[in-house]
């Protein structure tokens, strides 16, 4: 039920991402340089942020470089592909904000506030690196065994995957089948507890509870029943939680755009 390719075969993970079998997440993780750039979100309640995001999220104009002009849509979120490697400034007028861009065909979540002219990010930019080994696991097939080493980077193809999931490992990046219409597509019957530090999961639905002691964890673009999460360094963006709970007793979490809670 699992197949491995190396990370330098770039053309499996475009198949794995573009189909219309395996709709994906908002970015193009391993077919196109890309951020996903969020301007001014709702903050949750739970988040430890001090930064104050603006009142406008529609219609927000900003320049990646020398890439044409982005503006955000009714929800704050703009797409920006192509990006060069090395430090990208997108700028604001006025305002602008710096990241890295590590290496190419990578995809970033960067979420921002936006008011008065000053540009200030609610968390650090949100890599999904595009190296180590690539694991595509089939309905029905064993995410624990596919995220069972370090820095392993999984695909969800459409269709039901069992819990009960306990993610030891570190780094693992868990990308479910995602449809801009319909949303998560990869669904994960039962609970998952993220042990390991750094891990992220995205475009996923759980139908159990997420449960998280490990720093490092972000979630998004997600379907979650309900959630209890106390590490450090967390964020969770634009997931949606169905039973409408989410437990964040973190001293260092940042939830933003998430709804089914407050």
């Amino acid at each position: 039920m699992i197949r491995q390719w190396a990370a330098v075969v770039v053309t499996g993970l475009a198949m794995v991402g573009c189909g219309e079998d395996t709709p994906r997440s908002p970015g193009h993780f391993g077919e196109v340089t890309s951020a996903v750039v969020v301007v001014n979100p709702i903050i949750n309640e739970g988040s430890t942020t001090s930064v104050s995001p603006g009142g406008d999220r529609s219609g927000v104009e900003f320049q990646a470089e020398d890439l044409p002009t982005s503006k955000t849509d009714s929800t704050g979120l703009a797409l920006v592909e192509k990006l060069p490697t090395g430090s990208v400034t997108l700028g604001f007028d006025p305002g602008t904000f710096s990241f890295q861009v590590v290496q190419e065909k990578e995809l970033y979540d960067v979420v921002l506030s936006y008011r008065d002219g000053v540009v200030q990010p609610l968390f650090p930019p949100v890599r999904y690196p595009i190296g180590g080994e690539v694991v595509v696991v089939e309905p029905g097939g064993s995410i624990a065994q596919a995220a069972a080493a370090d820095d392993t980077i999984i695909l969800l193809k459409e269709g039901t995957y069992p819990g009960n999931i306990e993610l030891r490992a570190e780094g693992v990046l868990i990308f479910g089948a995602w449809s801009p219409t319909k949303g998560s597509l990869s669904v994960i019957e039962g609970n998952v507890t993220v042990l390991g530090g750094a891990n992220r999961m995205r475009g996923v639905k759980v139908n159990g509870r997420v449960t998280s002691n490990a720093n490092g964890f972000s979630l998004a673009f997600s379907d979650i029943a309900n959630a209890t999460i106390t590490g450090n360094d967390v964020t969770l963006l634009r997931n949606h939680f169905t039973a409408g709970q989410a437990n964040v007793p973190s001293s260092s979490a940042v939830l933003v755009d998430n709804t089914g809670i407050p």
